[in-house]
Formats: C-alpha cells, sequence, structure tokens
C-alpha cells in the first residue's frame, strides 16, 4: 500500500511541478511580417517569435488571465490578457494577448471575464493566424 501512494504522491507532484509559468509580457515577443501566400493569391501578417516564445512551442505552460466565453456550448474559450470590453480587438493590445483554448471535458461553466489560471500545451500559430497566433490545448483551467 506504501508503494502505491508513493508512486500516486511522486506522480502528482511531477505533474504540478512539470510545466512552465508564464506571463503576458514574454508572449509579446512576437512581430508581423506581409508576405504573399500562393494558396490563397493574397497577403497575410505572418507572425515570427522571438527566441524564448519559440522555446515554449510544445511545451506545458501556466497563465493568468480572463476567461471570453465566446460560444462556450461549442467549447470555444479564449484567455485573454485582458477584459472583454478591454480585449485586443478594442484597441488595447494585439493578438498576442489572447490564447485561444481548447479545454479537456468538463470545462464549460465559466463566466465571462472570470480570472482563471490554465495550464496546458501551448502551440504557436503560424501559418493560419485568422483567430490568433497562441492555441493551447489539452487544457485545463482552475478559477482565482
Amino acid at each position: 500500500m506504501n508503494k502505491i501512494l508513493y508512486i500516486l504522491v511522486f506522480f502528482m507532484t511531477n505533474s504540478m511541478f512539470s510545466q512552465i509559468e508564464i506571463d503576458w509580457f514574454k508572449l509579446r515577443d512576437v512581430y508581423y511580417k506581409s508576405e504573399y501566400r500562393e494558396d490563397v493569391d493574397g497577403y497575410f501578417q505572418t507572425p515570427y517569435f522571438g527566441e524564448e516564445v519559440e522555446k515554449l512551442d510544445g511545451k506545458i505552460v501556466k497563465i493568468t488571465g480572463y476567461m471570453l466565453t465566446l460560444a462556450p456550448d461549442e467549447g470555444v474559450f479564449v484567455l485573454s490578457q485582458n477584459p472583454y470590453a478591454d480585449c485586443f480587438f478594442c484597441g488595447y493590445g494585439g493578438p498576442e494577448s489572447a490564447i485561444e483554448l481548447t479545454l479537456r471535458p468538463g470545462h464549460d461553466s465559466f463566466f465571462m471575464d472570470e480570472l482563471v489560471t490554465v495550464i496546458g500545451k501551448l502551440k504557436l500559430k503560424r501559418e493560419d493566424v485568422s483567430s490568433g497566433v497562441y492555441l493551447m490545448y489539452d487544457a485545463d483551467a482552475v478559477k482565482e
């Protein structure tokens, strides 16, 4: 019985400390370059990420922000640096101030602008930036 308890504590401790804690300031290290794409016969703003942000691609990260419940019945959630009224399309930031979320099952009861901490795998979106430049998947959200 002690062996099972030891293994359980080991895995719980390992998963609690294996994520990288980040903040919104770090995610600002991105710039955009207008580039022509043949597949759509037009120009797009292609994101280029700083060295420290590049290191986060595919890593499990932890960040606190405001939950934007855009279409909760369809699982569309966004974590934002700012509350909804102050979000990037209102002039207080850019696409780097929001993270599109793919939450694990069981996360569907959030209020708009609720402060949460999210832990999940971060993906840098280089090709399709129509919905932002950051995606976090396999994510869990904890209300603050």
